[in-house]
């Protein structure tokens, strides 16, 4: 991959979460260099295998539309409470889909936790993220952690390098050698993160929301539903 020089303001937003550490110290954690990372994102589209069904789309968009009617478009400049709003949405998507999935599959060993903590072997990266989908045993112990989703206001730059380390962190807790999967998001863009124990991948940002969208079902349904088959993809995976 072509070496490029990162800016002093996207270090400085990469440093943020791991302030006591220097840029070379957390690249040799984590196994390769940021902007090697950052620059080669994937189209959304090369993660699809599957597609969501259209009812369940529809669905999501009539509890997302209920969000946006109720609480405002998650925008900060919109909404004074935006992080709140970005949660609540977030929330709709992946409860209707892990729903769907126990309901419609009976894939009930299918769990959505929220302010779960990721256990690290560094303590002082331990974090609880609002987000966890969980495969469940009969052993609570061996809960395999399947999808983290951290959703935040403000740029995905700066909580990149934490979700990296937390979804490092649960591919050694499943210490099973299957991939691990990770979010991050504004509540309008989101982005995948794919971890295998050996490389990682990441994706460009697609969008689920935009303005005014409560009056163009089609147009979302056709253009702005991409997360919702990588998350339906994903879990049909496991």
């Amino acid at each position: 991959m072509t070496h490029i020089e990162l800016s002093s303001n996207y270090q400085t937003k990469l440093m943020t979460s791991f302030s006591n550490l220097s840029q070379q110290q957390v690249e040799s954690l984590l196994g390769f260099k940021f902007h090697e990372f950052y620059n080669n994102q994937i189209p959304i589209e090369e993660f699809i295998t599957r597609t969501a069904p259209k009812k369940l789309k529809e669905k999501i968009f009539d509890r997302l539309i209920d969000c946006i009617l109720s609480e405002g478009y998650p925008e900060a400049t919109i909404s004074s409470n935006n992080e709140l709003v970005i949660i609540d949405n977030v929330g709709i998507i992946l409860q209707v889909i892990v729903s769907y999935f126990k309901r419609t599959m009976k894939r009930n060993d299918l769990m959505l936790l929220r302010k779960q903590q990721i256990p690290s072997k560094n303590k002082q990266f331990d974090k609880n993220m609002e987000y966890v989908i969980v495969q469940t045993t009969n052993n609570v112990e061996n809960n395999r952690y399947l999808l983290v989703v951290e959703p935040k206001s403000g740029s995905l730059e700066k909580r990149l390098i934490q979700l990296l380390w937390i979804l490092k962190s649960t591919w050694d807790i499943n210490n099973d050698n299957k991939i691990v999967y990770g979010f991050l998001t504004t509540g309008i863009n989101w982005q995948l993160i794919i971890y295998d124990g050996k490389s990682w991948k990441f994706s460009k940002p697609s969008s689920v929301l935009f303005e005014n969208m409560e009056e163009q079902e089609d147009q979302w349904l056709q253009k702005n539903t991409q997360i919702l088959d990588v998350i339906y993809s994903i879990l049909s995976s496991i």
